[in-house]
Protein backbone atom coordinates (compact mmCIF):
# COMPACT_ATOMS: atom_id res chain seq x y z
CA UNK A 1 0.00 0.00 0.00
CA UNK A 2 3.15 2.09 0.37
CA UNK A 3 3.28 3.42 -2.96
CA UNK A 4 -0.25 5.14 -3.19
CA UNK A 5 0.23 7.06 0.27
CA UNK A 6 3.85 8.51 -1.13
CA UNK A 7 1.58 9.96 -3.23
CA UNK A 8 2.93 8.95 -6.49
CA UNK A 9 -0.53 8.83 -8.43
CA UNK A 10 -1.76 12.05 -6.88
CA UNK A 11 1.01 14.11 -7.34
CA UNK A 12 0.92 13.54 -11.48
CA UNK A 13 -2.74 14.34 -11.03
CA UNK A 14 -1.82 18.03 -9.59
CA UNK A 15 0.37 18.99 -12.68
CA UNK A 16 -1.92 21.71 -14.61
CA UNK A 17 -3.31 20.16 -17.57
CA UNK A 18 -4.47 22.84 -19.56
CA UNK A 19 -5.81 20.97 -22.75
CA UNK A 20 -8.44 18.82 -21.48
CA UNK A 21 -12.16 20.51 -22.38
CA UNK A 22 -13.60 21.90 -18.93
CA UNK A 23 -16.38 19.05 -17.66
CA UNK A 24 -19.33 21.60 -18.28
CA UNK A 25 -18.76 21.40 -22.18
CA UNK A 26 -18.82 17.63 -22.19
CA UNK A 27 -21.22 16.33 -24.39
CA UNK A 28 -23.05 19.95 -23.52
CA UNK A 29 -21.96 22.34 -26.52
CA UNK A 30 -24.66 24.41 -25.31
CA UNK A 31 -24.67 28.11 -24.98
CA UNK A 32 -27.53 29.33 -22.51
CA UNK A 33 -28.41 26.17 -19.88
CA UNK A 34 -32.06 24.70 -19.43
CA UNK A 35 -33.58 25.95 -16.21
CA UNK A 36 -36.11 23.56 -14.92
CA UNK A 37 -39.08 24.94 -13.70
CA UNK A 38 -40.54 23.95 -9.98
CA UNK A 39 -36.67 22.95 -8.99
CA UNK A 40 -37.65 23.64 -5.41
CA UNK A 41 -40.27 21.74 -5.36
CA UNK A 42 -38.50 18.19 -6.23
CA UNK A 43 -36.02 16.75 -4.30
CA UNK A 44 -34.72 15.11 -7.67
CA UNK A 45 -33.07 18.34 -8.05
CA UNK A 46 -31.43 18.69 -4.25
CA UNK A 47 -28.51 20.58 -4.62
CA UNK A 48 -29.76 22.35 -7.75
CA UNK A 49 -28.69 25.86 -7.85
CA UNK A 50 -28.63 28.24 -10.83
CA UNK A 51 -25.07 29.85 -10.02
CA UNK A 52 -23.72 26.36 -10.09
CA UNK A 53 -23.00 23.70 -13.09
CA UNK A 54 -23.17 20.75 -10.84
CA UNK A 55 -25.78 19.97 -7.97
CA UNK A 56 -23.79 19.94 -5.34
CA UNK A 57 -25.19 16.87 -3.07
CA UNK A 58 -23.41 17.79 0.14
CA UNK A 59 -25.49 15.79 2.11
CA UNK A 60 -25.47 12.41 -0.08
CA UNK A 61 -21.45 13.09 -0.06
CA UNK A 62 -21.17 13.47 3.55
CA UNK A 63 -23.92 10.15 4.57
CA UNK A 64 -21.48 8.82 1.78
CA UNK A 65 -18.08 9.18 3.95
CA UNK A 66 -17.00 13.32 3.48
CA UNK A 67 -16.84 15.77 6.13
CA UNK A 68 -18.65 18.95 6.45
CA UNK A 69 -15.75 20.70 6.22
CA UNK A 70 -13.91 19.36 3.65
CA UNK A 71 -16.72 19.90 1.23
CA UNK A 72 -17.06 23.07 2.59
CA UNK A 73 -13.19 24.18 2.11
CA UNK A 74 -13.27 23.03 -1.31
CA UNK A 75 -16.20 24.15 -2.64
CA UNK A 76 -14.98 27.87 -0.81
CA UNK A 77 -11.84 27.94 -2.79
CA UNK A 78 -13.78 27.29 -5.93
CA UNK A 79 -15.98 29.76 -5.33
CA UNK A 80 -13.61 32.45 -4.62
CA UNK A 81 -11.57 31.57 -7.50
CA UNK A 82 -10.78 34.21 -10.22
CA UNK A 83 -9.39 32.07 -12.78
CA UNK A 84 -11.07 31.84 -16.61
CA UNK A 85 -14.17 29.63 -16.57
CA UNK A 86 -15.91 28.46 -19.33
CA UNK A 87 -19.30 29.57 -18.25
CA UNK A 88 -18.46 32.66 -16.51
CA UNK A 89 -22.07 32.82 -14.74
CA UNK A 90 -21.24 29.23 -13.74
CA UNK A 91 -19.06 29.02 -10.71
CA UNK A 92 -17.56 25.42 -10.93
CA UNK A 93 -16.25 25.71 -14.51
CA UNK A 94 -12.51 27.12 -14.11
CA UNK A 95 -10.93 26.08 -17.37
CA UNK A 96 -7.51 25.16 -16.09
CA UNK A 97 -6.79 22.44 -14.17
CA UNK A 98 -5.63 24.77 -11.24
CA UNK A 99 -6.72 26.70 -8.19
CA UNK A 100 -10.63 26.89 -8.41
CA UNK A 101 -10.62 23.88 -10.74
CA UNK A 102 -13.46 21.37 -9.32
CA UNK A 103 -11.14 18.35 -9.68
CA UNK A 104 -8.29 19.99 -8.61
CA UNK A 105 -9.68 21.18 -5.44
CA UNK A 106 -10.80 18.05 -4.27
CA UNK A 107 -7.72 16.38 -5.75
CA UNK A 108 -5.67 18.16 -3.91
CA UNK A 109 -7.51 17.43 -0.63
CA UNK A 110 -7.21 14.19 -1.33
CA UNK A 111 -2.95 14.41 -0.83
CA UNK A 112 -3.88 16.08 2.97
CA UNK A 113 -5.96 12.90 3.54
CA UNK A 114 -3.30 10.06 2.08
CA UNK A 115 -0.34 11.69 4.61
CA UNK A 116 -2.63 11.81 7.03
CA UNK A 117 -3.70 7.76 6.56
CA UNK A 118 -0.01 7.05 6.14
CA UNK A 119 1.06 8.36 9.30
CA UNK A 120 -1.99 6.53 10.92
CA UNK A 121 -0.85 3.07 9.19
CA UNK A 122 2.43 3.78 11.11
CA UNK A 123 0.81 4.34 14.10
CA UNK A 124 -1.31 0.93 13.77
CA UNK A 125 -4.39 2.92 13.97
CA UNK A 126 -6.53 1.04 11.44
CA UNK A 127 -10.30 1.84 11.96
CA UNK A 128 -8.80 6.01 12.20
CA UNK A 129 -7.06 5.09 8.87
CA UNK A 130 -10.54 3.18 7.22
CA UNK A 131 -12.64 6.03 7.92
CA UNK A 132 -9.89 8.48 6.03
CA UNK A 133 -9.49 5.83 2.86
CA UNK A 134 -13.39 6.40 3.09
CA UNK A 135 -13.25 9.88 2.91
CA UNK A 136 -10.03 9.41 0.00
CA UNK A 137 -12.46 7.57 -1.97
CA UNK A 138 -15.14 10.31 -1.41
CA UNK A 139 -13.37 12.85 -2.53
CA UNK A 140 -11.94 11.43 -5.40
CA UNK A 141 -15.45 10.56 -7.00
CA UNK A 142 -16.40 13.92 -6.24
CA UNK A 143 -13.52 15.26 -8.11
CA UNK A 144 -14.66 12.98 -11.10
CA UNK A 145 -17.97 14.10 -10.72
CA UNK A 146 -20.99 13.95 -12.40
CA UNK A 147 -18.37 10.66 -14.32
CA UNK A 148 -18.75 12.32 -17.96
CA UNK A 149 -17.36 9.69 -20.39
CA UNK A 150 -14.33 11.24 -22.00
CA UNK A 151 -13.68 13.82 -19.01
CA UNK A 152 -9.59 13.27 -18.48
CA UNK A 153 -9.42 15.13 -15.58
CA UNK A 154 -11.95 12.58 -14.21
CA UNK A 155 -10.78 9.96 -15.55
CA UNK A 156 -7.57 9.97 -13.34
CA UNK A 157 -9.51 10.53 -10.25
CA UNK A 158 -11.37 7.34 -11.01
CA UNK A 159 -7.95 5.56 -11.82
CA UNK A 160 -6.98 6.82 -8.44
CA UNK A 161 -9.76 6.06 -6.84
CA UNK A 162 -10.04 2.05 -7.66
CA UNK A 163 -6.12 1.98 -6.18
CA UNK A 164 -7.52 3.74 -3.24
CA UNK A 165 -10.78 1.14 -2.81
CA UNK A 166 -8.58 -1.87 -3.46
CA UNK A 167 -6.19 -0.82 -0.58
CA UNK A 168 -9.29 0.64 1.51
CA UNK A 169 -10.59 -3.62 1.49
CA UNK A 170 -7.07 -4.93 1.94
CA UNK A 171 -6.41 -2.68 5.16
CA UNK A 172 -10.22 -3.46 6.16
CA UNK A 173 -9.80 -7.40 6.32
CA UNK A 174 -12.85 -8.00 3.63
CA UNK A 175 -13.04 -10.60 1.07
CA UNK A 176 -13.05 -9.26 -2.01
CA UNK A 177 -12.57 -10.20 -5.73
CA UNK A 178 -11.64 -8.24 -8.88
CA UNK A 179 -14.03 -9.48 -11.90
CA UNK A 180 -13.28 -9.59 -15.36
CA UNK A 181 -16.02 -10.93 -17.12
CA UNK A 182 -15.52 -11.38 -21.26
CA UNK A 183 -18.84 -10.80 -22.67
CA UNK A 184 -19.46 -10.28 -26.85
CA UNK A 185 -21.51 -7.21 -27.30
CA UNK A 186 -22.67 -6.93 -30.74
CA UNK A 187 -20.13 -8.42 -32.01
CA UNK A 188 -17.74 -6.40 -30.32
CA UNK A 189 -15.37 -7.82 -27.30
CA UNK A 190 -15.48 -6.42 -23.77
CA UNK A 191 -14.24 -7.08 -20.69
CA UNK A 192 -17.11 -6.35 -17.76
CA UNK A 193 -14.96 -5.07 -14.13
CA UNK A 194 -16.87 -5.70 -11.34
CA UNK A 195 -16.14 -6.56 -7.54
CA UNK A 196 -16.97 -9.31 -5.50
CA UNK A 197 -17.41 -8.06 -1.73
CA UNK A 198 -17.75 -11.22 0.61
CA UNK A 199 -17.65 -12.36 3.98
CA UNK A 200 -14.83 -14.84 5.10
CA UNK A 201 -16.56 -17.66 5.64
CA UNK A 202 -16.02 -21.29 4.14
CA UNK A 203 -19.30 -21.90 3.53
CA UNK A 204 -21.80 -20.11 0.64
CA UNK A 205 -23.19 -16.97 1.43
CA UNK A 206 -26.29 -15.10 -0.33
CA UNK A 207 -25.83 -12.51 -2.64
CA UNK A 208 -26.67 -9.13 -3.60
CA UNK A 209 -26.38 -7.61 -7.16
CA UNK A 210 -26.11 -3.87 -6.74
CA UNK A 211 -27.10 -1.24 -9.46
CA UNK A 212 -26.07 2.81 -8.48
CA UNK A 213 -27.01 5.45 -10.87
CA UNK A 214 -25.58 7.42 -13.83
CA UNK A 215 -23.49 9.67 -12.57
CA UNK A 216 -21.88 7.60 -9.38
CA UNK A 217 -19.20 5.16 -9.21
CA UNK A 218 -19.73 1.73 -7.63
CA UNK A 219 -17.45 2.51 -5.29
CA UNK A 220 -19.74 5.41 -4.21
CA UNK A 221 -22.04 3.21 -2.31
CA UNK A 222 -19.37 1.29 0.26
CA UNK A 223 -21.27 1.58 3.35
CA UNK A 224 -23.98 -0.01 2.15
CA UNK A 225 -21.91 -2.92 1.01
CA UNK A 226 -20.33 -2.80 4.27
CA UNK A 227 -23.31 -3.10 6.52
CA UNK A 228 -24.87 -5.98 4.05
CA UNK A 229 -20.98 -7.93 3.95
CA UNK A 230 -20.65 -7.58 7.71
CA UNK A 231 -23.77 -7.30 9.91
CA UNK A 232 -26.46 -9.22 6.92
CA UNK A 233 -23.37 -11.85 6.22
CA UNK A 234 -23.87 -11.34 2.34
CA UNK A 235 -22.02 -11.52 -0.80
CA UNK A 236 -22.37 -7.99 -2.96
CA UNK A 237 -21.35 -7.94 -6.00
CA UNK A 238 -21.16 -4.31 -7.87
CA UNK A 239 -19.72 -2.46 -10.95
CA UNK A 240 -19.79 1.08 -12.51
CA UNK A 241 -22.71 1.25 -14.87
CA UNK A 242 -21.75 1.15 -19.02
CA UNK A 243 -19.82 4.63 -20.51
CA UNK A 244 -18.93 5.10 -16.82
CA UNK A 245 -15.29 4.36 -14.89
CA UNK A 246 -13.97 0.70 -15.81
CA UNK A 247 -17.30 0.13 -18.11
CA UNK A 248 -16.41 3.30 -19.56
CA UNK A 249 -15.74 1.11 -23.28
CA UNK A 250 -19.55 -0.46 -22.62
CA UNK A 251 -22.33 1.17 -24.52
CA UNK A 252 -25.77 2.06 -22.86
CA UNK A 253 -28.94 1.28 -25.02
CA UNK A 254 -32.17 0.00 -24.05
CA UNK A 255 -30.96 -3.16 -22.63
CA UNK A 256 -29.37 -1.70 -19.33
CA UNK A 257 -29.38 -4.70 -17.36
CA UNK A 258 -26.50 -6.17 -19.70
CA UNK A 259 -23.58 -5.90 -17.53
CA UNK A 260 -25.31 -6.65 -14.30
CA UNK A 261 -26.81 -9.76 -16.11
CA UNK A 262 -23.67 -11.45 -17.56
CA UNK A 263 -21.72 -10.71 -14.22
CA UNK A 264 -24.55 -12.53 -12.25
CA UNK A 265 -24.27 -15.24 -14.66
CA UNK A 266 -20.60 -15.64 -14.63
CA UNK A 267 -20.98 -15.92 -10.76
CA UNK A 268 -23.71 -18.40 -10.74
CA UNK A 269 -21.82 -20.74 -13.22
CA UNK A 270 -18.29 -19.75 -11.50
CA UNK A 271 -18.02 -19.09 -8.19
CA UNK A 272 -18.46 -21.29 -5.02
CA UNK A 273 -18.69 -18.79 -2.69
CA UNK A 274 -22.16 -17.92 -3.91
CA UNK A 275 -25.53 -19.89 -2.75
CA UNK A 276 -27.16 -20.03 -5.97
CA UNK A 277 -30.51 -20.20 -3.94
CA UNK A 278 -30.45 -17.27 -2.13
CA UNK A 279 -29.93 -13.93 -4.52
CA UNK A 280 -31.69 -10.66 -4.84
CA UNK A 281 -30.65 -7.36 -6.42
CA UNK A 282 -31.13 -3.68 -5.26
CA UNK A 283 -31.32 -1.25 -7.69
CA UNK A 284 -30.54 3.03 -6.90
CA UNK A 285 -32.31 5.52 -9.72
CA UNK A 286 -30.70 4.53 -12.76
CA UNK A 287 -29.78 1.22 -11.55
CA UNK A 288 -34.06 0.00 -10.68
CA UNK A 289 -34.15 0.43 -14.38
CA UNK A 290 -31.65 -2.61 -14.12
CA UNK A 291 -32.82 -4.66 -11.57
CA UNK A 292 -36.33 -4.54 -12.98
CA UNK A 293 -35.18 -6.01 -15.82
CA UNK A 294 -32.71 -8.08 -14.09
CA UNK A 295 -36.18 -9.16 -12.21
CA UNK A 296 -37.72 -10.35 -15.14
CA UNK A 297 -35.21 -11.68 -17.24
CA UNK A 298 -33.23 -13.66 -14.73
CA UNK A 299 -36.53 -13.97 -12.53
CA UNK A 300 -35.22 -18.35 -11.92
CA UNK A 301 -32.28 -16.50 -9.67
CA UNK A 302 -33.45 -13.68 -7.87
CA UNK A 303 -35.37 -14.22 -4.87
CA UNK A 304 -36.37 -10.19 -4.63
CA UNK A 305 -35.46 -7.39 -5.51
CA UNK A 306 -35.73 -3.81 -3.85
CA UNK A 307 -35.86 -0.14 -6.27
CA UNK A 308 -35.00 3.14 -4.08
CA UNK A 309 -36.27 5.82 -6.84
CA UNK A 310 -36.25 3.65 -9.77
CA UNK A 311 -36.15 5.84 -13.22
CA UNK A 312 -38.12 3.10 -15.25
CA UNK A 313 -40.97 5.08 -17.54
CA UNK A 314 -42.13 8.69 -17.52
CA UNK A 315 -38.58 10.50 -16.83
CA UNK A 316 -37.76 8.81 -20.14
CA UNK A 317 -41.21 9.75 -21.97
CA UNK A 318 -43.30 12.41 -20.14
CA UNK A 319 -42.52 15.63 -21.25
CA UNK A 320 -43.49 17.95 -17.92
CA UNK A 321 -40.57 14.63 -16.48
CA UNK A 322 -38.25 15.19 -18.97
CA UNK A 323 -38.56 19.45 -18.93
CA UNK A 324 -37.03 19.23 -14.80
CA UNK A 325 -34.21 17.34 -15.53
CA UNK A 326 -31.32 20.06 -14.88
CA UNK A 327 -28.30 20.36 -17.76
CA UNK A 328 -26.71 18.51 -15.80
CA UNK A 329 -28.67 15.93 -15.90
CA UNK A 330 -29.10 16.27 -19.37
CA UNK A 331 -25.47 16.41 -20.17
CA UNK A 332 -25.36 13.01 -18.16
CA UNK A 333 -27.89 10.93 -20.27
CA UNK A 334 -26.87 12.33 -23.47
CA UNK A 335 -23.42 11.53 -22.11
CA UNK A 336 -23.91 8.14 -21.82
CA UNK A 337 -25.71 7.51 -25.15
CA UNK A 338 -22.50 9.04 -27.04
CA UNK A 339 -25.05 12.46 -27.66
CA UNK A 340 -24.65 15.93 -27.34
CA UNK A 341 -27.62 17.57 -24.87
CA UNK A 342 -27.60 20.58 -27.40
CA UNK A 343 -29.55 18.05 -29.44
CA UNK A 344 -31.71 17.63 -27.02
CA UNK A 345 -35.28 17.04 -29.12
CA UNK A 346 -33.03 14.65 -30.98
CA UNK A 347 -32.04 12.43 -28.02
CA UNK A 348 -35.94 12.35 -26.89
CA UNK A 349 -36.77 9.07 -28.93
CA UNK A 350 -33.48 7.47 -27.70
CA UNK A 351 -34.26 8.09 -24.45
CA UNK A 352 -37.84 6.97 -24.82
CA UNK A 353 -36.35 3.28 -25.67
CA UNK A 354 -34.90 3.33 -21.74
CA UNK A 355 -39.04 2.88 -20.86
CA UNK A 356 -39.57 -0.68 -19.54
CA UNK A 357 -43.07 0.13 -20.17
CA UNK A 358 -42.52 0.75 -24.05
CA UNK A 359 -40.51 -2.22 -24.20
CA UNK A 360 -43.08 -4.01 -22.58
CA UNK A 361 -41.95 -5.34 -19.71
CA UNK A 362 -44.32 -3.67 -17.02
CA UNK A 363 -47.68 -4.59 -17.30
CA UNK A 364 -46.56 -8.05 -17.29
CA UNK A 365 -45.78 -9.98 -14.34
CA UNK A 366 -42.38 -10.97 -13.13
CA UNK A 367 -42.25 -14.39 -10.15
CA UNK A 368 -39.76 -12.07 -8.88
CA UNK A 369 -40.96 -10.22 -5.98
CA UNK A 370 -40.20 -6.51 -5.95
CA UNK A 371 -40.40 -3.84 -3.11
CA UNK A 372 -40.92 -0.71 -4.52
CA UNK A 373 -39.60 2.43 -2.61
CA UNK A 374 -40.51 6.08 -4.03
CA UNK A 375 -40.90 9.50 -2.36
CA UNK A 376 -43.60 12.37 -3.30
CA UNK A 377 -41.61 14.61 -5.31
CA UNK A 378 -39.72 12.60 -7.19
CA UNK A 379 -40.21 12.59 -11.09
CA UNK A 380 -37.83 10.02 -11.48
CA UNK A 381 -40.13 7.40 -9.80
CA UNK A 382 -43.40 9.22 -9.32
CA UNK A 383 -46.24 7.14 -7.29
CA UNK A 384 -48.07 6.06 -10.85
CA UNK A 385 -44.57 4.54 -11.77
CA UNK A 386 -43.78 3.06 -8.14
CA UNK A 387 -47.90 1.09 -8.23
CA UNK A 388 -46.88 0.42 -12.07
CA UNK A 389 -43.87 -1.38 -10.90
CA UNK A 390 -45.55 -3.24 -7.97
CA UNK A 391 -48.43 -4.54 -10.19
CA UNK A 392 -45.79 -5.88 -12.43
CA UNK A 393 -44.42 -8.26 -9.15
CA UNK A 394 -46.01 -11.23 -7.82
CA UNK A 395 -45.73 -10.15 -4.20
CA UNK A 396 -44.71 -6.41 -4.94
CA UNK A 397 -44.68 -3.95 -2.31
CA UNK A 398 -45.04 -0.56 -2.23
CA UNK A 399 -43.09 1.87 0.36
CA UNK A 400 -43.40 5.31 0.38
CA UNK A 401 -40.44 7.05 1.99
CA UNK A 402 -42.10 10.18 4.48
CA UNK A 403 -40.40 13.30 3.93
CA UNK A 404 -37.61 14.49 6.08
CA UNK A 405 -33.74 14.41 6.20
CA UNK A 406 -31.73 12.30 4.61
CA UNK A 407 -30.57 10.14 7.06
CA UNK A 408 -34.17 9.23 8.20
CA UNK A 409 -34.79 8.65 4.54
CA UNK A 410 -31.36 6.03 4.05
CA UNK A 411 -32.74 4.94 7.75
CA UNK A 412 -36.07 4.04 6.36
CA UNK A 413 -34.37 1.91 3.15
CA UNK A 414 -31.75 0.07 4.99
CA UNK A 415 -34.65 -1.15 7.38
CA UNK A 416 -36.45 -2.27 4.46
CA UNK A 417 -33.80 -4.06 2.85
CA UNK A 418 -32.88 -5.64 6.15
CA UNK A 419 -36.68 -7.14 6.14
CA UNK A 420 -36.47 -8.44 2.46
CA UNK A 421 -32.88 -9.64 3.48
CA UNK A 422 -34.00 -11.79 6.56
CA UNK A 423 -37.67 -12.52 4.71
CA UNK A 424 -35.85 -14.35 1.55
CA UNK A 425 -32.95 -15.38 2.54
CA UNK A 426 -33.52 -16.80 6.44
CA UNK A 427 -30.57 -14.95 7.67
Amino acid sequence: MQDLYEGDLTEKMLVKQLTSVETSLISNSVKEFHKPSLAEHHITLGGYSEKWYRQLHKATWIVCGMKLSTLDECISKISASTNKRSRDEYIDTVESYGEGNWTYEFMHKVTELHNSVGALIEAGKKEEALKLMQEAGMAYSVASYPNLNGDKKALQAQVNNVKNYRDYLNLGNIGFKELEVPVDLKGIKHNIKAWLLHPKKDEPVPLIVFAGSLENLFSDYDKLYQFLVRKLGCAVVCMDNPRTGQNSSVPLDHDSSVLHRNVLDYLVANEPIIDKNRIGAVGLRFGGNIVTRLSFMRCNLLKFSVLIGAAVNKVFVDNNNLDLLSQMQRAIICNKIDKDAAEWNSCLPILSQFSLKKQGLLGTITKTPIKVLYSERDFFCDEEDAKLLVRSSAGGELVKLKPGNLTSMIDTIIKELQESVEKYFKV
